[in-house]
């Protein structure tokens, strides 16, 4: 059910984020309320063989602002999504393939989300987005989210 929008948004990534293709980046699990996004190491490393911080901070904005739009698309129709704050705590380093996990918040939560998309076209959603290396997490990151509909 979710790999045309999966397949979509890939080419999406082609086309309008060349960042995507150079980082290696790929939606690899979507199921309507959560994401998974993988990244690569060897097209993300540094200078210590290990994950290069700005690949894994454009990894989990772009998890967070694939979510929303698979999910904003999915119940409304196509719209803009920008990141506008976000906060990043590196807490391990990574040093193999890695991937970013996020989820859609409680639906309690996402109801008054949902509520202003409606009514006014526009809305925010605050997501957290965890970076794992393996089963061990390795950054955490809490993204805020501007979405208006198109």
């Amino acid at each position: 059910m979710y790999q045309q929008p999966i397949r979509e948004l890939h080419e999406r990534f082609r086309s309008q984020i060349p960042l995507t293709v150079h980082q290696g980046l790929k939606i690899s699990a979507w199921n309507g309320s959560a994401l998974r996004m993988d990244a690569p190491l060897e097209a993300n490393r540094n200078d210590k063989g290990t994950a290069f911080a700005g690949s894994i901070a454009s990894l989990a904005t772009l998890a967070g602002w694939a979510l929303i739009t698979l999910a904003v698309e999915e119940h409304c129709r196509a719209a803009e999504v920008a990141v506008y704050r976000s906060e990043i705590s590196y807490r391990r380093p990574i040093d193999a393939d890695f991937y970013a996990l996020c989820q859609l918040p409680k639906e309690v939560e996402l109801a008054g989300f949902w509520q202003a998309l409606k009514q006014t076209g526009k809305s925010r959603l605050e997501l957290a987005v965890t970076v794992f290396q393996g089963d061990q997490e390795r950054v955490r990151f809490q993204g805020a989210y501007a979405v208006r509909i198109l």
